[in-house]
């Protein structure tokens, strides 16, 4: 028995402590996609990882969730995902969940600002108007198709989702609150820092007319006061009429189109269709960051090549 004790006893001692009665394991936290997954491990930091579900090229419109996903939805303690307008593959396995995990859904959290969806083809000038912020105080009885929501693409909305994500992280760990806010402020001053040299990049295009593969930029163009005038495809799901078109070749000189944008997760003989026989320049916008590597830069990196992208072709002589 003496023996049995002492080695319970040699045991214990030898398991190593978290410092400052920190808890040993950081919560298992899951992020549908990879410019939402970097701004929750930039709150995270060196305190854990959560895990990326969409990689690579993978398009929120048609992924597929695998077994492997499924079991991480579930052995979750916190899953961050914009709504199931924008991941609808995810849309049953979260209703599924219960309340065995705390969900986030950005596009229900207070102080996200939420734009209306806007047609394909040549938008009308009153699409331009400002939508107002839309909040828990509000109806949230309209259908989620009714919103755009590429809401990453606008650094306030960025900014609000590193304090959900810090306020979630607290509430879940909060022996570790001081470590979520301090990683919150610095992701947050980098989102300003980033916002403000943006802003000095695209300056000198914000005249330059423009057309977009499909809506998902319009927090990043109202950002950034961009003068976008309408979108090849109405859902990247399909592809457009002919008749759309035709219509869209017909307005490139109507509207002064300087450059016409694809996309890398879409086929982009779409766009040369409409541009072909024209000096109207084309270069690749990349909502998502297909190519980034995942992690804290990566919302950084994406903003920041959707800048280049966009000031590189709308400046060219």
């Amino acid at each position: 028995m003496d023996f049995i004790r002492k080695t319970l006893i040699f045991a214990a001692l030898c398991v190593p402590l978290a410092p400052h009665g920190l808890s040993a394991q950081t919560p298992d936290v899951v992020v549908s996609l990879k410019p939402i997954h970097s701004l929750v491990a930039g709150v995270m930091g060196d305190a854990g990882k959560p895990r990326l579900l969409l990689k690579g090229s993978a398009s929120p419109h048609t992924y597929q969730m695998r077994p492997s996903d499924a079991r991480a939805l579930t052995e979750a303690d916190l899953i961050v995902w914009v709504g199931e307008a924008m991941e609808t593959f995810l849309h049953r396995a979260v209703e599924n969940l219960g309340a065995r995990s705390r969900v986030v859904t950005l596009h229900e959290v207070p102080g996200i600002r939420l734009l209306r969806n806007r047609e394909g083809g040549i938008w009308e000038e009153d699409h331009h108007d400002e939508e107002p912020h839309v909040d828990e105080h509000e109806d949230h009885g309209h259908e989620h198709g009714e919103f755009n929501m590429h809401i990453w693409l606008d650094p306030a909305n960025a900014g609000r989702i590193v304090d959900e994500v810090a306020a979630a992280l607290t509430f879940l760990d909060p022996a570790r609150s001081a470590i979520w806010r301090a990683n919150a402020a610095a992701t947050r001053k980098r989102i300003v820092d980033l916002h403000a040299s943006l802003q000095a990049r695209l300056t000198p295009v914000r005249g330059h007319a423009f057309v977009v593969f499909h809506d998902a930029y319009q927090y990043f163009e109202r950002a950034y006061g961009l003068n976008s005038k309408g979108a090849v495809a109405v859902d990247p799901a399909r592809a457009p009429s002919a008749k759309r078109l035709v219509e869209l070749r017909a307005a490139l000189a109507e509207h002064k189109i300087r450059c016409v944008f694809t996309e890398p997760q879409f086929e982009p003989d779409l766009v040369r269709t409409v541009i072909e026989g024209s000096d109207v320049g084309t270069a690749v916008l990349d909502p998502i960051g297909a190519d980034t590597k995942p992690g804290p830069d990566a919302w950084m990196e994406i903003m920041r090549g959707l800048s280049d992208s966009m000031a590189g072709c709308l400046g060219r002589n």
